[in-house]
């Protein structure tokens, strides 16, 4: 799936091939946008984000270099080139990039010259990138430098995102949030959910990206890579046992085919397991353990991927704070560019 943007209200296309100089397959999409008016509170500066182009190319073979130019006609991108995915279930290794909580600060942007350097030269096949993507908080133009910043590696290898505060939550009661929760959203009375977006409440990011359609949208999904099956959760919508994400989370759990997939690694935002001294936010951890840890150890969970906090810490793999062979590995990476957190760490 290709994401373009233009200020062009055109049918855009995709010409694409196995040489370079024969794009002799095309494949046509569609066009969409969105307004202010869409947006559930309108807190920062909106700037009219033209038109974002979504083009499926379909029947490609895996692990196979295709080379492709595009959108709409008269107005075509220079030629580049993406490696597909390999085979599900097939035994090969590979490599990708995980982070969170990105920007477009100075520390983002050197963010970037590494991701390209290991794209380009190390083999890093997709990116990962778990939650707080831009940090526009209501200010358009953000959305913009972020999408050229990533703009050399996005469009040569896979960008997966998921949802982070800083993209969804919001206070206001408009119902035009389009995740699909009414009123504001989530807001437990253990957690600190507040308006990080600014009343953006994830519009951009449902409008920006298009992800696997087998869950809700930006918000939750799965895929498989390989041997792996990797899950995006969002960490701002309801997580408690009736919730629909949830339900959506334990059946995608119990059908995957571990003979095919063995595999499985989840990631959010928000991190189950931290050991920064922070209360409020170790307050919510706890509450995620509460919430959803059985759910993954009870499915053999591998690892879980989480963001939040701009530090990286690994733990044992373990279950109810307790070091256990047949637990579950977090790691917090979110030490994509934002400042770094320089909180002191509590025992555990």
């Amino acid at each position: 799936m290709f994401s373009l943007f233009s200020s062009l209200d055109q049918t855009p296309i995709v010409k694409f091939g196995l040489i370079n100089t024969d794009l002799a397959s095309v494949a046509k999409g569609k066009s969409k946008t969105y307004t202010a008016e869409d947006f559930c509170s309108r807190q920062g500066k909106f700037i009219d984000p033209g038109y974002i182009h979504d083009v499926l190319l379909t029947g490609l073979e895996p692990s196979t270099v295709y080379y492709y130019s595009c959108g709409v006609l008269g107005h075509m991108s220079s030629i580049r080139s993406f490696k597909t995915a390999p085979r599900i279930g097939s035994d090969v290794g590979f490599k990708f990039i995980v982070y969170g909580d990105h920007g477009i600060s100075p520390a983002a942007h050197s963010t970037v010259k590494y991701v390209l350097h290991d794209v380009l030269h190390n083999g890093y096949e997709f990116i990962f990138h778990n939650g707080d993507i831009s940090y526009s908080k209501g200010m358009g133009y953000i959305w913009e430098k972020w999408h050229a910043l990533v703009e050399p590696f996005s469009s040569i290898v896979p960008y997966m995102v998921g949802i982070g505060n800083h993209e969804q939550n919001h206070i206001d009661n408009s119902n035009k949030d389009p995740s699909g929760v009414d009123g504001d959203g989530w807001h437990p009375w253990w957690g600190n959910m507040k308006d990080d977006s600014l009343g953006e409440c994830g519009v951009p990011m449902f409008y920006r990206f298009h992800i696997p359609d087998n869950g809700n949208y930006v918000w939750w999904y799965s895929y498989d890579y390989g041997i792996v099956h990797l899950i995006m959760i969002s960490t701002e919508h309801d997580l408690s046992s009736s919730s629909k994400q949830y339900l959506w989370l334990e059946e995608d759990l119990k059908n995957v085919n571990r003979s095919k997939t063995p595999w499985v690694i989840i990631g959010g935002h928000r991190p189950m397991y931290t050991s920064e001294n922070d209360l409020d936010d170790f307050v919510v951890a706890l509450g995620f353990q509460f919430l959803f840890e059985d759910l993954q150890y009870h499915y053999k969970v591998d690892l879980a991927l989480w963001a939040h906090y701009h530090s990286y810490e690994r733990t044992c793999a373990v279950y109810k704070n307790i070091c256990s062979d047949s637990g579950i590995v977090h790691i917090v990476i979110g030490t994509a560019g934002q400042i770094a957190e320089d909180s002191p760490f509590l025992p555990p």
